[in-house]
């Protein structure tokens, strides 16, 4: 009993990993709001580490470049704030505050210039990085070294900025998503998967999330796939608590009780797989072939009863 508690406040532990662009990063707003107030009181630093978090929550409003800018600039930053200055720039081609911040963009890379020593150029390396995002994108390269999300990881850690960012991120949410609902919808149609596919839509459910996917009942999803990836190794009782947390999350979907009935029958619990089934899926004829199935287990009298009826209702079904 400890160690399936265990396993499952493990699983709950791991579920999803940090988000890094999109709302699950917190609100724009606030960190905005923040920043403003640390920015007034002069604390630099602080102020351009709420408005980095702004642009990844929610990378498509240009006007926090501009702040994210002006801290750097003010904390010394001066090769983020140029970068910052020119993103803004070029998002932002009707904005109000254009001329002013492409003056103080101008002085921003004078200043850089005119520096002892050149610091490291942060935006070098984007364009490769860009590319190699795409180009394992369409290959449905998602996970894994050189892999789409750990490019969109490292990018993000690099510190690139701009609109851009968050296009990216929903790309590989959808993709990401699609692949994942895909395993799911192919696992419930009864195709046989092996236990490496099934174990592999969840870090892509997790990707997803990352990236600010909204994604349906991943949770629920996530459970079932590892329930039959544990169905398969003939892990009996881990496969039951998967399946039991998937029922839970998704109760609508009766298919998930089903297979928790079946990794008790599977367990030897066959009397408690036939209260799954009759709590759940009380007409479904595979729990009236269990009833049988049990009854004859009981006794053999009690057996033939309940195969009459299942002969009788299948020769005459009931009227609709």
């Amino acid at each position: 009993m400890r160690s399936e508690f265990l396993l499952v406040a493990l699983a709950a532990s791991i579920s999803f990993a940090d988000p890094i662009v999109g709302a699950g990063v917190g609100n724009a707003d606030t960190f905005v709001s923040e920043g403003s107030k640390l920015f007034n009181k002069k604390q630099y630093v602080k102020a351009a580490e709420q408005f980095l978090k702004a642009t990844r929550a929610n990378p498509a409003n240009a006007q926090v470049y501009v702040q994210l800018a002006r801290a750097e600039m003010l904390s010394k930053q001066l090769q983020r704030s140029c970068y910052a200055y020119r993103v803004y720039l070029k998002a932002t081609p009707d904005s109000p505050d254009r001329k002013k911040a492409a003056a103080e963009s101008d002085q921003c890379e004078r200043q850089v210039k005119t520096m002892r020593k050149m610091p490291e150029d942060p935006t070098r390396g984007f364009v490769d990085l860009r590319a190699a995002f795409f180009t394992a994108l369409d290959a449905r390269d998602l996970l894994g070294a050189n892999s789409a999300s750990e490019t969109l990881k490292t990018l993000v850690h690099d510190g690139f900025l701009g609109p851009e960012l968050g296009e990216m991120a929903q790309k590989l949410g959808t993709v990401a998503t699609s692949e994942a609902d895909g395993i799911h919808r192919r696992a419930l149609s009864g195709e046989k998967l092996t236990s490496e596919v099934l174990r592999s839509a969840r870090p892509l459910y997790q990707v997803a999330q990352e990236v600010g996917a909204s994604v349906t009942d991943a949770k629920g999803r996530m459970a079932f796939l590892d329930g039959l990836a544990e169905l398969n190794d003939k892990a009996w009782k881990r496969a039951e608590t998967h399946f039991s947390e998937a029922a839970k999350s998704d109760p609508s979907n009766k298919e998930y009780a089903y297979f928790r009935a079946l990794a008790l029958f599977q367990s030897g619990d066959r009397g408690q797989a036939l209260k799954v089934l009759e709590a759940e899926l009380k007409d479904d004829p595979r729990t009236v072939v269990l009833r049988a199935s049990v009854a004859l287990g009981d006794s053999p009298e009690a057996g033939a009863a309940e195969l009459e009826k299942l002969l009788f209702s299948t020769r005459y079904p009931p009227e609709k």
